[in-house]
């Protein structure tokens, strides 16, 4: 059964072998009607959720010129489906996500809306995934909380980060020992007490800002993986490596990755987890595990496809896009 499908990216110059052309081009080797549109030209026109878009006519290859959109303003409601792969832009704020929420009311998306904005964060991890699978978390605007937290047990460390960033940008592992500890606890929460010291609150507002914090799992380094769920069941993914000089295993950094392999034990704890996404209206996501212990979901543009292809040379995107077709199918949200 073939379907419409409009996938939302961000226009870029070319194309990168990343999900924004791996994605597409399955979904039109295997036989769909495929339009690519720009997230960031979403609107509404007389009634009508619209956006920049152009029709796929054939695969799209890496550092390949991304296609002139050449339908201005045209219906984004006229689709069977669409698939989110890219982020709102910073400056658009919430408009973009009442605007996605909007076009989900009349067409179905491979991840809901709703999920995009609640749950593709860091702050309701919780909300996702079992609390004995998360390593001790908080999320918290309060300097003070969270030095006194890394000061109070000399033998824990903790990874700091953003609640709603990605690609490594920010995150840090501080100790008791740390002499950087509160200066990077103080950036990761705003810096409030030297803004407020320097300009007033009265000035400048609210300064404070979230940071999330986990503890630091020892065999992270050994065991990290990237796993791509699509309808529930892992497809792709790599073993994640991490530099001997960087908490950090981003692959977008220049970690190096191997083939994924999951044990037994950790193939169905994906699937449960998978399922729990799927109820959730989260249908294709990637998840960062050392298991038993999961550190984030990404649900936008999760990388593990194009990992998993350069380090095997295998692609799996067929397998992938056709598995959260027939789930969607399955749990009714296509004909």
């Amino acid at each position: 059964m073939s379907y419409k499908i409009l996938v939302l990216v961000s226009e870029a110059s070319s194309f990168a072998l990343d999900n924004h052309s791996i994605i597409p081009s399955a979904l039109y080797r295997e036989g769909h009607e495929v339009h690519i549109g720009d997230i960031d030209t979403l609107g509404v026109h007389d009634s009508v959720v619209v956006c920049d878009r152009m029709q796929v006519t054939d695969e799209f290859t890496s550092g390949g010129d991304f296609p002139s959109l050449s339908e201005t303003a045209a219906s984004a409601e006229e689709f069977d489906l669409v698939w989110v792969l890219a982020g709102t832009h910073p400056e658009a704020g919430n408009d973009s996500f009442l605007l996605l929420w909007l076009l989900n009311q009349r067409v179905p998306f491979v991840n809901d809306a709703s999920a995009l904005f609640f749950l593709n964060t860091k702050t309701n991890l919780v909300a996702i995934v079992p609390g004995e699978h998360l390593p001790t978390s908080y999320v918290t605007n309060d300097f003070d909380f969270l030095n006194n937290l890394v000061e109070s047990d000399p033998d824990r460390s903790w990874v700091v980060k953003p609640t709603n960033d990605g690609c490594g940008a920010d995150v840090f592992v501080v100790n008791k020992y740390d002499r950087n500890r509160s200066a990077l606890l103080g950036s990761a929460t705003g810096n409030a007490a030297s803004r407020y010291g320097r300009y007033g609150r009265d000035i400048i507002g609210m300064a404070k800002r979230h940071a999330a914090v986990q503890e630091y799992i020892p065999n992270v380094r050994e065991n990290e993986k990237r796993v791509i769920i699509a309808g529930g069941e892992p497809v792709s993914g790599f073993l994640r490596f991490h530099p001997e000089h960087d908490n950090r295993s981003n692959a977008t950094l220049g970690a190096r990755f191997e083939k994924l392999e999951l044990t037994e034990e950790e193939d169905r704890f994906v699937r449960a987890l998978g399922k729990r996404l799927m109820d959730l209206g989260v249908f294709y996501s990637g998840i960062d595990m050392a298991y038993p212990y999961v550190i984030e979901v990404n649900m936008v543009n999760p990388g593990g496809l194009s990992y998993h292809q350069l380090a095997t040379g295998e692609d799996r995107s067929s397998e992938a896009v056709d598995t959260v077709l027939a789930a969607l199918r399955t749990a009714g949200k296509l004909s």
